[in-house]
């Protein structure tokens, strides 16, 4: 099974296998690898005859191989990228011809929110094939992720700004990297992208959000924690309560690890907080130290009770009700 950058440079470096198969749960790595097929295998001049896309929804198995086995005009290679292959119909066909390709044409099979079990794919030489399996990036990773597709656009970003970002957001990879997308229209190569960026661009408050949320929830400044509550009531597009209630509970449930841990050394903190920053990791440990774990329990209890009212059950009550009434609760 090959790994995401390694595909990448073997598509770069044109050393082709006949046929890749891309599949998982995660959308946007098999998005980003069927890109730099359409644009690095054929030519663009040549294109027209030799890049051939199919759906699985609209064609067969059998009408995949069939064009597979033509061969190319004008070009050394053709392609051919079958996208939404899990709806495909007649897929034992296309399994047969991985058996014996034609060696001139690459054939890309986009198969996402599915897997092809390996037993299906056993005794097929794997000379004649790559599987590429798609995963969602977890969410304490979120931050890195953001730090490094900032980098492939060349440009700066701190821990701090690229996790404000990925809880911004959230894990909706396609979305972010839109974001990107949309700043590599104003911004040349080489920027630094800081909060004042980030609040003109993606539309995240420098001051209203949900690390300012968490901060002061976590050193129990009422005041500016209602403050922010507040702008969030009024804000609830940009910032519903079942994404609050769920960046918050993955907060304290790192307050829960902490009190629970039977160590808590420099490398236990950076664990439990799931961050490679002593400093930071210090930080949120001297926020779990204003939340007994008695309070913290309780906390998580609360929050599980507002994320269901949000979500309608028990409560009629208006969402950003509901938020005040949840904050008030987590600092009595």
């Amino acid at each position: 099974m090959i790994k995401y950058d390694e595909l990448k440079k073997q598509i770069s470096k044109k050393a082709f296998k006949p046929v890749y198969i891309l599949m998982g749960e995660e959308p946007y790595f098999i998005d980003r690898i069927s890109e730099c097929f359409e644009n690095e295998v054929i030519e663009e001049e040549n294109r027209t005859f030799n890049q051939i896309m199919l759906y699985g929804q609209d064609t067969t198995g059998t009408e995949v191989v069939a064009s597979a086995k033509q061969y190319p005009f004008g070009s050394d290679r053709l392609l051919v990228i079958v996208k939404e292959a899990k709806s495909l119909k007649e897929f034992d066909a296309v399994l047969n011809y991985i058996k014996n390709p034609t060696p001139s044409t690459i054939l890309v099979i986009c198969y996402k929110y599915g897997t092809i079990p390996a037993k299906t794919l056993k005794g097929i030489d794997t000379a004649n094939f790559e599987v590429f399996s798609s995963t969602p990036v977890k969410t304490w990773d979120l931050g890195k992720w953001v730090l490094g597709l900032a980098t492939e656009f060349q440009y700066k970003i701190d821990l701090n700004t690229a996790n404000l970002i990925a809880e911004h957001i959230g894990n909706d990879l396609s979305t972010i990297y839109n974001e990107f997308v949309k700043m590599r229209l104003v911004l040349p190569p080489g920027s630094v992208i800081t909060m004042d960026v980030v609040q003109q661009h993606i539309g995240i408050n420098k001051e209203y959000n949900i690390f300012e949320l968490q901060e002061a929830l976590g050193t129990r400044n009422v005041a500016k924690a209602y403050q922010i509550t507040l702008n969030f009531t009024q804000h609830l597009k940009e910032n519903p309560n079942v994404k609050t209630i769920s960046a918050l509970y993955r907060f304290f449930e790192k307050h829960l690890r902490y009190h629970l841990s039977p160590t808590k050394d420099d490398e236990a903190k950076k664990e439990i907080f799931q961050t490679e920053s002593i400093f930071y990791a210090n930080k949120l440990a001297g926020y779990a130290m204003n939340y007994p774990l008695p309070k913290v329990i309780n906390v998580m209890s609360v929050l599980r009770e507002y994320d269901l009212k949000s979500k309608g059950l028990d409560s009629n009550a208006e969402e950003g009700e509901l938020l005040k009434e949840m904050i008030m609760k987590i600092l009595a």
